[in-house]
């Protein structure tokens, strides 16, 4: 009675039944069945990373005999939890912990997969993930809704998934440490491609997202030649990739042993370190968010030259990446849940003081003005905090993706606010799309039951057809959908996500982000897409929206010389755009269907387009 009552709590009040036996390549498996949904929980991807395997690459699972269930969530890695503003944190986790969880709405189709990478500061973090009383990263919903195969997966974090140490470099194959949280991902996504079929899903349509250090982690796999082919198209959502220098982790895991009391050769450390319990190695962590709403994590992936031979960004300003269809984003009020709640303007521009050089600040502060009320001066606060760390870097990948592969890059900027009123002062945070990606604010305690708004609704609505319609072909757009332009540079158009969506725009914070890509010294991609590789592309420009209304806008890559002429449906000219002309009133054309020829350096390319 006592198993059934917490499988009751687990799962809700819906109708819950055993979901048929699945096999996979350690053994068969058994999870549960709701609302027509498949769900297989804490499924192995590999062996528990304990004792000698601590800091070793993930190994193959031994397997089992019979039917495993797999019916409740797993235990969460090790690590120092910290929530929104908290400093002090608590110890959770086990070190068993690289498991996997599936949801599918039809064991015998062909669907997309969507896999999922947690966030966390690569330090905390769980599939399990419990948010505002809903568990946010349930695939359900968006398994249900969306018509496609969910996978969320765990990972090593903290110095149990990046330590650096000469001690680990002695053991490795390719003489470097580090990196074994992402050696993790690389092994999930193998055992994916190995076994998803047998959940209903399609190999060859797999999707990675992340959010904040999930993000990182999908932005860093585009980088990462061993991953090639393991995935077909990327989602980062507040969050670009990053790799620290390899000398300066080295260095911190020298410390980070000396701290924790090892002497003798760094050998006998490593014995030493692999003698303790996993919690003294995560309970020195500080938040990885700091009290002035700066990120700070210093686990982080490395740039070993072996998994990583290029930087992130500088394998992809070389053309180097794996190159897939990109959807990436950020939220316009990401920090606004780790700030103090009221912020003087004297508290501003003192932040300003401390922490950007001298030679920008007047034009920080002519950007962000410090007002004369705390309300002010808080707004300005979140907004500098956010774009210097989402908004510009955001730009920065789509900016370089765009410019080196010939798939399709989408930008979005999310700017709803909760509709109960208790939320909506912090606007777009950090993480608040997930509630709606995943279809889960109506299961939270303050977006249920009469909370749940009808613009809570549209918003997850829209999150959740863009996000799949993405996985399934590449493209979030679809029918009786706001037109979603593609990215191209420098025009930066993008589509604003909110209860209405916005597709019309161009230009996330132009002028901050410019500020910031002066003051951090980047400099915008060039693009190594050959002519030849532009020609053999399908669809280099793109007219939207389709249907239009009174004004049509053209996306795709930088070229002053390129021109549009317009024909009616019978074949007849009516006019040629001005050369590098990208936006175009049709309010004079009456209803009907018109083709559109567009000529640039690349070649000639025909579009339909419907004037309504």
């Amino acid at each position: 009675m006592k198993n059934a009552l917490m499988l009751f709590l687990l799962l809700g009040s819906a109708v819950v039944a055993r979901a048929q036996v699945v096999n996979t390549s350690y053994g068969a498996i058994q999870g549960l069945t709701q609302d027509g949904v498949a769900a297989f929980l804490s499924i192995p991807y590999a062996s528990p990373p304990v004792g000698l395997l601590r800091w070793a690459p993930p190994q193959p699972h031994p397997g089992w005999t019979g039917v495993r269930l797999a019916q409740a969530f797993p235990p969460a890695c090790p690590q120092k939890k910290f929530s929104p503003g908290d400093t002090v944190g608590v110890v959770i986790g086990q070190e068993d912990c690289l498991y996997l969880n599936i949801w599918s709405p039809n064991l015998n189709g062909r669907l997309p997969v969507m896999v999922f990478i947690h966030g966390g500061g690569n330090q905390q973090g769980s599939t399990g993930e419990v948010a505002g009383g809903a568990r946010i990263y349930d695939g359900k919903n968006l398994a249900k809704r969306g018509d496609v195969v969910v996978v969320t997966l765990q990972y090593r974090l903290g110095a149990l998934g990046y330590l650096v140490h000469p001690g680990l470099e002695a053991e490795s194959a390719w003489g470097k440490a580090g990196n074994y949280g992402v050696m993790d991902h690389l092994a999930a996504l193998q055992w994916i491609q190995q076994n998803i079929e047998a959940f209903g899903g399609d190999p060859e349509r797999v999707t990675i997202f992340g959010e904040s250090a999930g993000a990182v982690n999908v932005g860093n796999l585009l980088a990462m030649p061993a991953a090639k082919g393991l995935f077909h198209r990327a989602i980062l959502q507040s969050g670009s990739p990053r790799l620290k220098s390899y000398d300066a982790a080295r260095a911190e895991g020298i410390a980070f042993a000396q701290k924790l009391g090892t002497t003798g050769t760094a050998d006998e450390q490593i014995a030493y370190l692999r003698s303790l319990p996993p919690d003294s190695l995560v309970s020195g962590d500080s938040s990885p968010i700091s009290g002035n709403g700066i990120t700070q994590a210093p686990w982080k992936p490395v740039l070993d030259t072996y998994w990583f031979p290029k930087g992130a960004l500088e394998a992809v300003q070389n053309g180097q990446h794996n190159r897939v269809p990109l959807l990436i984003g950020s939220n316009s009020d990401e920090m606004s849940l780790n700030l103090p709640p009221v912020i003087t303007p004297q508290m501003f521009q003192a932040f300003v003081q401390a922490s950007i050089p001298p030679a920008y600040r007047p034009q920080v502060l002519a950007t962000y003005p410090p007002g004369t009320t705390n309300e002010q001066a808080r707004a300005s606060y979140v907004a500098l905090v956010s774009d210097l760390q989402f908004t510009a870097p955001a730009r920065r990948v789509a900016d370089c993706v765009s410019k080196n592969q010939t798939e399709p890059v989408w930008r979005y900027f999310f700017t709803f606010r909760h509709t109960v009123p208790l939320l909506q002062p912090f606007g777009a945070y950090h993480g608040m799309e997930l509630f709606y990606v995943f279809n889960t604010w109506e299961n939270a305690t303050l977006g249920s039951g009469p909370l749940f708004r009808p613009a809570d609704d549209s918003v997850q609505q829209h999150l959740l057809r863009y996000w799949t319609n993405f996985a399934r072909t590449g493209d979030p757009n679809g029918t009786g959908l706001v037109g979603w332009p593609q990215y191209a540079s420098p025009a930066d158009c993008y589509i604003e996500l909110k209860a209405t969506p916005n597709g019309s725009q161009c230009g996330v914070r132009t002028v901050e982000s410019n500020l910031w890509d002066q003051i951090v010294g980047f400099v915008p991609c060039k693009s190594t897409i050959s002519v030849n590789e532009m020609e053999g592309s399908p669809g280099v420009w793109r007219l939207y929206p389709s249907p239009a209304s009174d004004r049509l806008y053209l996306s795709g890559p930088a070229d002053p010389a390129v021109r549009v002429q317009w024909f009616d449906a019978p074949g007849r000219l009516l006019w040629t755009s001005a050369p590098g002309e990208t936006s175009f009133d049709l309010s004079a054309l009456p209803a009907g269907l018109y083709v559109a020829r567009i000529t640039s350096r690349w070649g000639s390319q025909v579009q339909w387009v419907v004037r309504q």
